[in-house]
């Protein structure tokens, strides 16, 4: 299965991208313009094959086009970058409404039904991944902001091993560390939170350690300097595991 992959991929990056592709990462993604021309174009690669290898639709009346479609690839490879462990194989599709979505009723078990709820996306296992368009362009745009496509995909990352922990596969070295680390300053940021002192990390990573996860995630890519500064320690395990940044050091 490998071997046929990686004919198939190389045969589509022995095509070039289409002009108007790069156009659009170099004009709506932030990120892009940050990289090197050698991780520019690692960046790209993986995107195209991102894109030719998922399913994507575009929901709500959302009339999706390939200009969309490479641009939220882009956003989402930035968290493989440097690691050839995975390219999000194991998300089914991307499902791509024109902003937030409202999920319908759901079970959570012991009886208690949730309401419908309002999101900016939604990854599921072995699943698709849902995004809100409007969002997922803003994000793009503009550095410093929430990024719901690096937040989603970040729980995709997360779900490799088979659970959401906050722990994804990672190389045994860097696990134990990963593990001491993180979960003590989950902790340290839950106490804070119950002390009305929250800090500069978003409050809604005390929901459990895989939000904590995906949350801080955001704030490695879209915050570095000012994760940097206030959590040494975590920014240099997140750094570590995806084998660069943008700032911080």
């Amino acid at each position: 299965m490998w071997f046929f992959r990686r004919r198939r991929r190389k045969k589509l990056l022995a095509e070039p991208m289409p002009a108007v592709w790069r156009r659009t990462l170099q004009e709506h993604m932030v990120h892009f313009r940050m990289l090197g021309p050698q991780q520019r174009e690692k960046l790209e690669n993986k995107a195209r094959i991102f894109v030719a290898e998922t399913h994507w639709e575009g929901c709500g009346g959302l009339e999706l086009n390939d200009r969309m479609r490479i641009l939220i690839a882009a956003n989402a490879c930035l968290l493989v970058l440097e690691n050839d462990a995975t390219l999000f194989e194991s998300v089914s599709s991307v499902l791509v409404y024109p902003a937030g979505v409202v999920v319908p009723e759901h079970h959570q078990g012991n009886g208690i039904v949730s309401g419908s709820t309002p999101i900016l996306g939604q990854a599921r296992f072995n699943g698709p991944i849902i995004l809100s368009w409007s969002d997922s362009i803003y994000a793009s745009q503009h550095i410093g902001t929430r990024n719901v496509v690096l937040h989603e995909f970040a729980h995709a990352l997360d779900m490799l091993n088979g659970t959401v922990n906050g722990t994804p596969p990672m190389r045994k070295g860097l696990h134990a560390r990963w593990v001491e680390v993180c979960q003590s300053e989950y902790e340290d940021f839950r106490v804070r939170l119950d002390h009305g002192a929250p800090g500069v990390i978003d409050p809604y990573a005390a929901t459990n350690p895989g939000e904590f996860f995906a949350v801080v995630t955001e704030h490695f890519f879209e915050q570095p300097h000012v994760l940097h500064d206030h959590h040494p320690a975590l920014w240099e395990m997140f750094a570590e595991y995806y084998g660069y940044s943008f700032g911080g050091g």
